[in-house]
């Protein structure tokens, strides 16, 4: 574009300079003639400025519409940097983390929890107050091809001095018939009603003295492989072999621990709404996969039974029946087992010299009966699948509104008798135990208040009372050189789990 040589603002001071000279200067030349050459000079300046505020838009609109390119080149390039070819991932959050991918090929779920505890015990000789890490979990399900999955969590917390992380779960699933699933790896082995709960979704904070881990079942994890389903939508069924040796153990001998379980819902099959009417059985056979046999109180403190020098060899055989009965916020459960062992006890004096062996054929009979009732008024049907019962889901969760989270009340009485093994209790039954008993009876009340389906608090009191020990006429368990009767626990925990 060409440009006026003389600035705009100088013509207009010599136009000005012009138009104040004297008349008398331009006495000589024609004022007529004078005055149309300044009118045309101003009229020629003003076209030049209308030129000039053209060029100045043109050139405006140029620079905006360079501006405007180089933002979406930028945007492109960016658009392109971010472009995938592959299909979307979604993220969710139900019941734990999961992220999948929209065509249903792959689903990997993140599970994890964390269960904190504090513990009070009297006698306090026996046990010290203390808070505990009870359980701290995290792991995954990677689900994939729509019918296989792999499930793989470890535990974190530090229990009785293990500062090692211990694998829990370790499986694949194949899942393409309802009716017949097949998992091989380690594994819970599913005996009973109480033991297939998850330790998430317990009644209490422990099992009780017929389920928890004792004399009765070896570990609640083995390797193996297990057939299960659901053949109809009332009935479920699980047959299993494992090693039977217990939690992240190979087998030491071709012995395996081989199980079946069946259960049904009465009420699904009568079409009966909002209840559950369940009934089970349980059996295995196989080796006993240890050696001893030890039992604890439900307050996770006090071994009060423990049977030494047996083969892990030793012959194992068990059944067990149970029930469940529902009608909206109340629940009644109900469970027995009968363990037989029959094996060779072998004992040893102190430079392990064998001094005598007792040939044995006795048996473990445990049993309890639990009533609890949801006061909020949430069913316990809703929880319920595949014959056990899982995540109970508040009416309203507790929140900053009018939500307070669901809140439960129970009572539990467990029995345990071992009295067929008095004749091989030996005198160290357990550390610091002098007398040691067979037999006990537990009590255990329990007030649960649920934040919302994936945080809850729980307290507990139990009371365990114990008999038939190992001197005859005695009445008292002897532990840490204070002898009482009965153990008794306060337990107040802290769950989150997703």
């Amino acid at each position: 574009m060409k440009r006026d040589p003389q600035p705009f603002s100088m013509k207009l001071i010599v136009c000005a300079t012009l138009a104040a000279m004297p008349l008398a200067a331009q006495a000589e030349g024609d004022t007529e003639a004078r005055i149309k050459q300044l009118e045309s000079l101003v009229q020629q300046m003003q076209q030049q400025r209308a030129e000039q505020d053209k060029q100045i838009e043109i050139l405006t609109k140029e620079l905006v519409a360079i501006g405007n390119s180089v933002t979406e080149a930028k945007t492109a390039r960016s658009e392109e940097r971010g472009k995938s070819e592959g299909k979307p991932v979604f993220a969710a959050f139900k019941d734990g983390l999961t992220f999948e991918d929209g065509s249903g090929d792959w689903k990997l779920q993140i599970n994890g929890r964390v269960q904190v505890d504090y513990r009070n015990f009297q006698p306090s000789e026996w046990n010290n107050d203390t808070f505990s890490v009870r359980r701290a979990r995290f792991g995954g399900t990677f689900s994939f091809l729509q019918d296989f999955a792999v499930r793989v969590e470890g535990e974190y917390a530090n229990t009785s001095g293990n500062s090692t992380t211990a694998m829990t779960y370790g499986y694949l699933d194949f899942n393409r018939w309802k009716g017949a699933k097949i998992r091989a790896g380690q594994f819970k082995p599913f005996f009973g009603l109480e033991r297939v709960y998850s330790s998430n979704f317990n009644d209490f904070t422990e099992s009780s003295l017929a389920t928890n881990n004792g004399s009765i079942f070896t570990s609640s994890y083995d390797r193996g492989v297990m057939l299960h389903g659901d053949p109809l939508p009332w009935l479920n069924y699980n047959v299993y072999a494992v090693n039977g040796t217990g939690q992240n153990n190979d087998d030491s001998n071709d012995g395996k621990d081989t199980g079946v379980r069946v259960n049904a819902n009465f009420a699904n099959l009568a079409g009966i709404k909002n209840a559950v009417i369940h009934a089970g059985a349980s059996y295995s056979h196989g080796d006993i996969g240890r050696t001893t046999l030890a039992q604890r109180t439900e307050g996770n403190a006090t071994t009060f039974f423990n049977v030494t020098g047996i083969s892990s060899n030793d012959d194992r055989e068990r059944w067990g029946v149970e029930t469940a009965l529902v009608y909206g916020p109340v629940k009644l459960q109900a469970e027995y087992i009968d363990a037989s062992f029959e094996g060779t006890q072998v004992i040893r004096n102190s430079s392990n010299v064998i001094t005598a062996t007792n040939p044995y054929d006795s048996d473990i009979k445990a049993w309890y009966a639990d009533l609890n009732w949801l006061v909020t008024g949430e069913s316990w049907a809703d929880s319920y699948k595949s014959g056990v019962f899982g995540r109970i889901k508040p009416k309203k969760n507790f929140d900053s509104k009018d939500g307070w989270g669901a809140f439960e009340v129970g009572i539990r009485y467990s029995n345990f008798d071992a009295s067929d093994f008095r004749s091989i209790l030996t005198a160290a039954a357990a550390p610091g135990v002098t007398n040691p008993a067979s037999e006990a009876q537990a009590w255990t009340v329990g007030a649960k208040w649920i934040l919302n389906p994936n945080a809850r608090i729980v307290l507990n009191y139990i009371r365990t009372d114990f008999d038939e020990f190992l001197t005859p006429g005695t009445d008292e368990l002897d532990l840490n050189g204070k002898r009482d009767d009965k153990e008794q626990a306060l337990v107040l925990r802290a769950q989150y789990d997703f």
